[in-house]
């Protein structure tokens, strides 16, 4: 069996892809509430992929390498982090290791782990829009079983069949 693929299913349509640009940008909100309310500093790294990413839906029909751009920008951000560590504690290409493990040691707190999750499932989102891979949920029709039912299916199906068997060996043997 093959896993279903991660693309659209069915050609999308401007709708489809606002909708994926609004709900995206209302993450990217609620993401900038919460880092305000847990740390107002902090806003320096979400505040250029608040700016940037707002122009996506504009640049939308534009060449690939714009809307590749304008995503980059919401980037800064973390990598001025990055960057900063890299520099100021001469970590070098260590930095990023650095930073997972002050969130292993827990001296960055779980709830900013957690708003700079929410931040990259947005950014992915937004991603998958840029690189026109977005796909809205399918509709019931194109879902089909999933992976949990499916597996139930095919347990059943099986039960069933090495039933049908043994019953037939019963009555070739008895009769």
């Amino acid at each position: 069996m093959t896993r279903a693929r991660l693309a659209p299913r069915r050609p999308v349509g401007i709708d489809d892809e606002l909708a994926g640009h609004t709900a995206a940008l209302l993450a990217l909100g609620v993401v900038g509430l919460l880092v305000v309310a847990t740390n107002p500093y902090s806003l320096i790294l979400v505040l250029p992929s608040l700016h940037a990413w707002l122009w996506l839906p504009q640049v939308q029909s534009r060449p690939p390498w714009s809307r590749a751009g304008v995503f980059a920008l919401g980037f800064l951000g973390p990598l001025l982090l990055l960057l900063a560590f890299a520099t100021r504690y001469g970590l070098g290409l260590d930095a990023p290791w650095y930073l997972a493990e002050l969130v292993a040691v827990h001296y960055v707190p779980i709830p900013t782990f957690v708003i700079g999750l929410a931040w990259l499932a947005a950014a992915a989102q937004l991603g998958a829009l840029v690189a026109r891979r977005y796909g809205p949920y399918p509709n019931a029709a194109d879902r089909g079983l999933g992976p949990i039912r499916s597996a139930i299916r095919r347990t059943v199906l099986a039960q069933r069949s090495r039933q049908k068997a043994s019953q037939e060996q019963q009555r070739a043997a008895g009769g």
